[in-house]
């Protein structure tokens, strides 16, 4: 899978409505998440979905803004046998979407220039 449009794209905003699915919105692609997710360096997890919704009280999509605003892009992976897409952000950080739905599609990255790479049901990648 080819994601290389997507690197050194800086993140310009979160949409922190919690009514909706989590929306990470860059220069020129926009990532929509509708399955669990993390934010991580490499020795610890900093936020995760979970957090948001059992402890709202510290953590909350805000939490997450405040950390990766104006990050760019340095790299993405997707390591299929795991359903795992690991975008890795300036400074070491790692927001990582696990899909973990049969019936429901997991996330959407679309870019600006028409390409819509996403998660099928079941966890299949499609562009």
């Amino acid at each position: 899978m080819e994601f290389s449009y997507f690197y050194g794209q800086k993140l310009i905003d979160i949409d922190t409505e919690k009514r909706s699915f989590l929306r990470l919105i860059f220069n020129n692609s926009q990532l929509s998440v509708e399955c669990p997710w993390r934010l991580r360096s490499k020795k610890e997890i900093l936020i995760g979905e979970s957090d948001c919704i059992s402890a709202p009280d510290k953590f909350s999509r805000l939490s997450l803004k405040k950390i990766i605003k104006d990050k760019k892009i340095v790299e993405i992976t997707y390591y299929e046998h795991l359903f795992l897409l690991t975008i890795e952000l300036e400074n070491g950080l790692y927001f990582d979407l696990f899909h973990s739905s049969s019936y429901f599609e997991g996330w959407v990255l679309h870019g600006d220039n028409g390409v819509d790479i996403f998660t099928m049901p079941g966890g299949e990648i499609s562009d």
